[in-house]
């Protein structure tokens, strides 16, 4: 056999072992129509939030804020935050209490860091999250089930400014740029608004990140023709709850009790419908990979006898 030909199907047989489980639908990674971006604000609300919504309100641009219990209850500026998060037309969701692994808590720690987390927002701002992101994405199978059970939207993201890499960066444009890297790489330089959607993840905790990316961010996005919105219009799927994450066991009122009911109904159909189309899905890819396999197979066999 000729050294090209075996190559030629070497390559062959492995591109058809690469192809990919499909992506856990219960974890959204990417909208569902192009011509979007998705700009999401961890971390906060933090003492550079003022600037960073006048930024956006300048350049009329939505964002979702994906905020921590623990910096709404700091002191009350951070509680004040979320009423104009709102008021600017952004949406507000929950990226847990402490910011801790959920991969490494019981199902009633990780319960407690989204629920109390609700609690805190709904207090201060009147709404309560249905889409969440786990710290650092970690969000295993136990903690997905535990979430979709809940009736919460698990919200990834597929470009990442990394800007917290660059935090302690002494000169704040070199930070920038360092932090335009895969936004260049995969939307400026790379994608096609008419087919392509992106969730970008940016923290607002950074002051070079509010104060020199954000515009660079908004800017290279639009002119590239994309159109920021939120995860509710990224996904489809809307953007709060009815009724409280856990259900009250104290001093329910018939009024609570039947929102109670609703809520669990509410959140039973989303999980039994997220679990039949993730069955779907893994179906659809598992015949995906059989027939991968079975080309790889025959061109293995192919090339042997040649």
């Amino acid at each position: 056999m000729k050294i090209s030909t075996f190559l030629s199907c070497s390559a062959l047989f492995l591109a058809s072992l690469a192809v990919a489980a499909p992506d856990d639908p219960n974890k959204i990674d990417t909208c569902t129509k192009p011509g979007v971006v998705a700009w999401t604000i961890d971390d906060g609300p933090g003492m550079y939030n003022d600037q960073l919504l006048a930024i956006m309100a300048k350049k009329n641009v939505t964002a979702t804020f994906f905020v921590l219990g623990t910096m709404i209850d700091q002191n009350a500026a951070q509680a004040g935050a979320l009423k104009k998060i709102l008021a600017g037309g952004h949406q507000l969701a929950s990226h847990t209490y402490s910011h801790g692994n959920l991969d490494n808590m019981t199902v009633d720690q990780m319960k407690k860091e989204v629920s109390t987390t609700s609690d805190t927002m709904f207090k201060h701002s009147g709404v309560r999250p249905r889409y969440m992101r786990a710290p650092e994405g970690r969000c295993g199978v136990e903690c997905t089930k535990v979430m979709t059970d809940l009736g919460l939207v698990i919200s990834h993201w597929n470009v990442d400014t990394n800007d917290w890499r660059f935090m302690n960066e002494k000169e704040p444009l070199k930070a920038t740029e360092k932090s335009m890297v895969e936004v260049n790489d995969l939307i400026i330089n790379n994608s096609d608004p008419a087919k392509d959607s992106f969730i970008l993840l940016q923290h607002e905790i950074h002051k070079f990140s509010v104060e020199h990316l954000a515009d660079r961010v908004i800017d290279s996005i639009l002119k590239k023709g994309y159109r920021f919105v939120s995860m509710e219009e990224c996904v489809g799927e809307k953007a709060y709850l009815e009724g409280s994450v856990l259900p009250s066991t104290a001093g329910t009122s018939t009024t609570a009790s039947a929102t109670t009911a609703t809520m669990t109904t509410t959140a039973t159909a989303t999980a039994t419908t997220a679990t039949t189309a993730s069955k779907e899905q893994n179906n659809a890819g598992a015949m995906a990979q059989v027939a991968a396999w079975t080309m790889g197979l025959t061109a293995a066999l192919g090339c042997a006898l040649i």
